[in-house]
């Protein structure tokens, strides 16, 4: 396989490995796994765009890797660190020279994704545990030939439905120093050893022994000596550390635990001089243990959450990375530190400055209003300092107020930008606060909650001008006429209604029905307007809804179809029908001209998901961008038009460049 790319000199990591048309990506994506090398002194961070790889001595990012499709799920690095493993979402394991970026193997794994990857000390081999069919397969780490198989048993994966029993979506393994044997957690109570060049089983350790709970191996490792494993066991319900055990392998009997030792997440490591250390993770905190004294070696706390840790094969070095650190502990117990500027999570809200050259946004897991500076790309101190759980916010039109979800998910507060304090609260709703929108004059504002009911609120004076319930759903979009004299809503399931912003009656609703009675208002492939879709599947996707500039139409975003209705009449007056894959409409949004209209998707089985430009006259597509790889959560165009921003649930922002499209 030839898939040559040269080392990277250029430094602005915002331009590596852009998608055609896109002029910056800010952010680097959401965090996912990590990996360490004490012998080259390099790590990598999985993320949802790809693979970063960190020169530890500069403290500096070197490569991006694995970018074609992204959503890297797993990372592992040699113990020599000259090669580097990934796997991603889709179950595609790749292979890369860490010299020469070099991708020299690609192994189809498992859809559903593995839970664990890693090669065997002499470089030969690369294993893998699949999370979801039961499977731990052995390839030749160059050729990426299959090499032999083990049935892993029982489905380990969280349950995501009430009343199921969870599991861990983890199945570790581990080599013995020497190569020869292969320790793996068979099922949620057994480890499994085995002699990898025979296949032959050598040992078999019931992990629940003497534990009446229901548990599972979190972590294990093997002694220098080859004689005997560590194992960290973790309780499925509480996901909190049980007991560390050490087994001797050859009498296969358990020959130490550490019941009292740890209570978060426990990964363990064995120094060269056979010292068992183990790393105890918590939320917002890593305590290094040593095991075998018994005694506390380090307490690393953080002001946000732990989002991958790990440790090199000697022990030497531990990686640990939260939304907003990566910390790498050495042996002498010193730490190095590398900032993360960036947000590491989705945004659901973002606005441009007036004058284009800030963006401003709400991210999802970040208490904070995030200031990006466009010029420089990178994040400006914020003016107000605030603790949200919500994922949207509101900018009032003069950019002097800010709107933000407060920390009870039911309460809004009012921020002045300018003098940098909270002046207002509004505690209308009694359920969480799904959206909310100032008018174009911004005279008012207006919120809707996941039990359907709406606010006006009156700007001037900061108080409730009407309340009603207008859906019997979640309130999913709030769109307001340039008149401000009237408002859409549309909710989870179902209907967009249209408001009086005045007196809040209701003016009409314009018809989701599945399909349009006159086809000739369709525009796309004929054969994909008649193509069958199941009925519901139309409005469950309506997730967005716009006023174009001028007021005219109205448009929303159905599963498979862009619709756009007469604003004055809520006849329908085009239809836009999309490709298969891309069925699933996520945000829609008006240039500020109006003559063009932006809309995003969800991921439905591609390597990148589009964002589509349509020409409004015409309903024609004049333009795809293809650069993330998961659901487009937000659009944003800037003020002049030339910028568009899009946001993924991949963690980053994205910048289109316009021009070209818009022309002079």
């Amino acid at each position: 396989m030839d898939n040559r790319q040269s080392p990277q000199t250029n430094t602005d990591v915002t331009t590596w490995k852009l998608p055609d048309g896109a002029i910056a990506r800010l952010g680097r994506g959401t965090i996912r796994d990590t990996a360490i090398s004490s012998e080259k002194r390099i790590f990598a961070v999985a993320t949802g765009i790809g693979i970063w790889v960190y020169e530890l001595d500069t403290k500096q990012p070197i490569a991006l890797l694995d970018t074609e499709r992204g959503m890297v799920s797993s990372v592992t690095l040699s113990d020599d660190g000259q090669w580097i493993a990934t796997h991603n979402g889709d179950g595609i394991i790749k292979v890369y020279e860490t010299d020469t970026h070099n991708c020299s193997v690609k192994i189809q794994g498992w859809y559903r994704g593995t839970a664990s990857l890693t090669f065997s000390p002499d470089n030969q081999y690369i294993v893998a545990a699949g999370s979801g069919y039961g499977d731990l397969c052995v390839w030749q780490t160059q050729s990426g030939q299959h090499v032999t198989s083990f049935r892993l048993e029982g489905r380990i994966e969280r349950g995501r439905r009430r009343g199921e029993e969870k599991f861990p979506a983890r199945y570790p393994i581990c080599f013995s120093p020497d190569g020869q044997l292969l320790a793996y957690a068979s099922d949620k109570f057994t480890i499994t050893v085995r002699h990898l060049k025979s296949k032959k089983r050598i040992a078999s350790l019931p992990t629940t022994l003497h534990l009446s709970c229901s548990c599972y191996v979190y972590g294990l490792v093997f002694s220098p000596c080859n004689q005997f494993l560590a194992a960290t066991i973790q309780d499925i319900e509480t996901q909190k550390n049980i007991e560390v055990q050490v087994w001797n392998i050859n009498k296969e009997v358990l020959e130490t635990t550490y019941p009292d030792l740890c209570e978060g997440r426990v990964l363990p490591a064995y120094t060269p001089e056979s010292v068992l250390q183990v790393a105890d993770i918590y939320r917002n905190k890593v305590v290094m243990i040593g095991a075998t004294q018994g005694e506390k070696l380090d307490s690393i706390e953080f002001q946000t959450s732990t989002k991958a840790v790990n440790v090199s094969s000697d022990a030497q070095l531990w990686v640990i990375i939260t939304s907003r650190e990566i910390n790498v502990r050495q042996a002498d117990s010193s730490i190095i530190e590398i900032p993360i500027q960036e947000p590491t999570s989705p945004t659901d809200s973002m606005f441009f400055s007036q004058s284009d050259n800030m963006l401003i946004c709400k991210y999802w897991r970040e208490p904070n209003i995030i200031f990006w500076d466009i010029n420089q790309k990178k994040v400006m101190p914020s003016p107000i300092s605030v603790n949200s759980n919500g994922k949207r916010i509101a900018l009032s039109p003069c950019e002097e107020s800010l709107v933000i979800i407060g920390e009870d998910t039911h309460t809004l507060e009012v921020w002045s930008i300018t003098s940098g304090i909270k002046i207002a609260e509004l505690t209308e709703h009694k359920s969480y606060i799904s959206y909310l929108v100032f008018s174009p004059s911004g005279e008012h504002l207006i919120s809707g909650d996941t039990d359907g009911t709406l606010v006006v609120w009156s700007v001037q004076r900061w108080e409730k001008q009407n309340a009603f319930i207008a859906h019997t759903d979640v309130v999913k979009a709030i769109a307001i006429h340039p008149n401000c004299q009237k408002f859409a809503t549309a909710a989870w399931h179902g209907p967009i209604h249209l408001w009086d912003i005045a007196s809040s009656e209701q003016l009409g609703s314009p018809s989701v029905d599945f399909t349009l009675s006159d086809t000739s208002l369709y525009r796309g492939d004929e054969r994909e307007i008649h193509r069958p879709f199941n009925q519901n599947s139309k409005t469950e996707w309506l997730n967005s809804i716009a006023f174009s500039p001028c007021g005219t139409y109205l448009a929303g975003g159905l599963y498979g179809e862009i619709r756009l209705w007469d604003s004055e009449t809520l006849e329908p007056h085009m239809g836009w029908i999309l490709p298969e894959s891309c069925w699933r409409v996520g945000p829609v949004v008006f240039s500020p001209c109006g003559r063009y209209l932006a809309s995003g998707t969800w991921w439905n089985r591609t390597d990148k998901v589009s964002i589509r430009i349509w020409e409004v006259a015409t309903g024609e597509n004049i333009q795809t961008f293809w650069g993330h790889p998961s659901d487009i959560q937000n659009l944003a165009f800037s003020k002049s038009g030339e910028l568009l921003a899009s946001s993924s649930y991949e963690g980053t922002i994205l910048l289109w460049d316009m021009k070209p499209i818009i022309g002079p």
